[in-house]
């Protein structure tokens, strides 16, 4: 399991610091994220709730022109621009970590993949 995800601008790092269980199977990782080396897990998570679905397996960090990174938060996933460091949220979605198959980036939106259902954003050009 990776534990450690970086941009490769080094400027914003995801981690897996630990596991949560706070329902009977509804499994989570703790993470904390670092942008230019200091943490900014409470800025950016909502609520506190600094956890991420469990399955990563196929989880994209990182669009292919490093202009965005992709954070699977349970229930409140969201995109970091790489040069301004503003979130761009999705939907909430419950339980996600029951549903969350995949995200995946292409040219000018990026999709997150559940087993009920699909999202797609469309992603900023101009930044």
């Amino acid at each position: 399991m990776k534990t450690l995800y970086q941009s490769k601008n080094g400027k914003i790092e995801l981690k897996i610091v630990g596991y949560d269980e706070p329902n009977n199977g509804r499994s989570l990782h703790i993470a904390e994220l670092y942008i230019q080396s200091k943490d900014y897990t409470s800025q950016y998570f909502e609520n506190g709730w600094n956890r991420l679905n469990f399955n990563l397996d196929d989880f994209q960090f990182e669009s292919a022109d490093s202009k965005f990174i992709f954070i699977p938060a349970e229930g409140n996933s969201f995109l970091i621009n790489t040069n301004t460091f503003a979130i761009i949220k999705f939907p909430f979605k419950a339980f996600s970590t029951f549903h969350f198959k995949k995200n995946e980036f292409l040219e000018n939106s990026v999709k997150i993949y559940y087993s009920d259902e699909t999202l797609e954003l469309n992603l900023p050009i101009n930044d």
